[in-house]
This record gives C-alpha cells, sequence and structure tokens, in this order.
C-alpha cells in the first residue's frame, strides 16, 4: 500500500442491484450471494475492503434486496460502516442509475466496484496509488463480445469502455485496446462534481436510465481525464455465467 496516500479515506460503492438473469439456472439469490468455496462474493469484497483500511460502504440493492442486508448484517461489520442504498426497480434502471444511487452526498475518494466480482485484496490496495481518476484493466481478448473492451489514446488516456458489442474499424484505427474493465473505478474527491454532475446529465435522457456504467464512463471521458492501472499476475474474476461460478471455486480456493 502506498504509504504516501493511505491518509486519503475511501467511500466503497459496491452495486448488487441486479437480477443475474445469465446465471438464474444456478442461483435465484442476488449473485452476491453466491458462495465461492464456503464464502459468499459480498463476503470476499467486504473482508478486501476492511483489509485495505476503507471503512465506509454503500450496498446499492434490489433484486431480493432483504436477503443480501439480512446476509451482510450478520456478519462482523466493526470495522466499517455499512449503508444500504435500494434501486426500487433494477430492471427498468441499470446500474449506471445504481451508481449514482450509491455515490450521492459523497464527499471522500470513491471506489466503485461491481457486486459480482471476486478480486486478490492487493487488487484493492492499488487505489492508493494515485489521485487521478482510474479505471481497472485486466487482460482481456479483443475478439470476445461479452469482454468490457477498454481503448486508450496516444496519451494513455481511457476514451472508451465497449461491453457486448465488436469493436468497429474506426475504433480499432483511432484507439489502442488494453484489455478488459474489470468492474473497478477510482474517482477521487477533486473530481467528484464533475464526475456527479455527469451522472446527472447521463441520465436526464431516459433511453440511457436502463444502462451499464461502461456507457455512462464513455460519457465522462469526452471532457474528462480517465487514467487506468493495468491488473497484472493477480487474481480477479467477474461472475457473470454458470461458467464464470465454476472458474470462480477453481481460482479462489
Amino acid at each position: 500500500m502506498d504509504k504516501r496516500n493511505i491518509d486519503r479515506s475511501f467511500t466503497a460503492v459496491i452495486l448488487c442491484a441486479g437480477r443475474g438473469t445469465r446465471i438464474a439456472k444456478t442461483t435465484k439469490l442476488p449473485k452476491s450471494l453466491l458462495k465461492i468455496n464456503g464464502k459468499s462474493i459480498i463476503d470476499r469484497t467486504l473482508e478486501a475492503l476492511e483489509k485495505n483500511q476503507v471503512k465506509k460502504v454503500n450496498i446499492v440493492t434490489g433484486y431480493k434486496a432483504s436477503l443480501l442486508k439480512k446476509h451482510v448484517l450478520k456478519r462482523d461489520n466493526k470495522k466499517i460502516s455499512i449503508k444500504f442504498i435500494k434501486n426500487k426497480n433494477p430492471i427498468k434502471y441499470g446500474n449506471s442509475y445504481s451508481l449514482y444511487l450509491g455515490i450521492k452526498n459523497i464527499k471522500s475518494d470513491i471506489i466503485i466496484m461491481d457486486g459480482d466480482l471476486i478480486v486478490d485484496q492487493k487488487i484493492i490496495s492499488k487505489i492508493y496509488h494515485s489521485k487521478k481518476n482510474i479505471l481497472f484493466v485486466g487482460k482481456g481478448n479483443i475478439s470476445d463480445k461479452e469482454c468490457a473492451k477498454t481503448l486508450i489514446d496516444k496519451n494513455g488516456n481511457v476514451k472508451k469502455t465497449i461491453d457486448k458489442r465488436f469493436l468497429s474499424n474506426n475504433e480499432i484505427k483511432n484507439y489502442n485496446f488494453i484489455g478488459e474493465a474489470i468492474g473497478i473505478i477510482k474517482i477521487s474527491k477533486e473530481n467528484f462534481l464533475g464526475f456527479n454532475n455527469c451522472c446527472k446529465k447521463f441520465l436526464k435522457n431516459k433511453k440511457n436510465l436502463g444502462l451499464n456504467w461502461e456507457h455512462l464512463i464513455n460519457s465522462y471521458v469526452v471532457k474528462n481525464t480517465l487514467k487506468f492501472i493495468k491488473i497484472k499476475r493477480l487474481k480477479w474474476i467477474e461472475v457473470d455465467t454458470t461458467d464464470d461460478y465454476c472458474k470462480a471455486k477453481k481460482l479462489f480456493k
């Protein structure tokens, strides 16, 4: 952990509102309650945050919110303060909207995480490495339609995040593919106002209400700087499907 920036406090926002339709045959629970070798995804996330001195956590719930809240409140949360925020209609209002609900009124640095993400706790420690806005990027496959493909310009600034489609010829020509956005975004407190205003402007368009945060980030980087940290040799996986779930159990024993 970078001792130079340890004095900067963080609030984590964990996005757990989604239904998880692609894994519905495996579980009817919120994905964050899936157990990976005896420990739920949300417990693994909270433990990783605790180990990295994150003391405040906002959990955005939606699908079967009461089950998730009950589970979290059963654990020992003495090291962190947890606030639950509900997306009342996560089918209509996607995780861009959940993200906005989660960050409102935060006055510290923010780390935003997908609720179906499992990471080595050392990845979280990298939030202290820079005071800049950061997108965390892992190894990815440009030919994988489902990959959250991250594109940068010649200055190393994130210019696009693209999910659930292939790149256009112009995107391939104008940008460099750097990898897959793993589902962690860091926003510094100095840039919070601009990010918050971008969220509000983005969500004013009703067509954007159901969109994932990749689209929100694309709106933000038009006029704002977003750097990236490439994750190497550290484990992470996003559990979207039953196949991902099986891989996660092998990866995090």
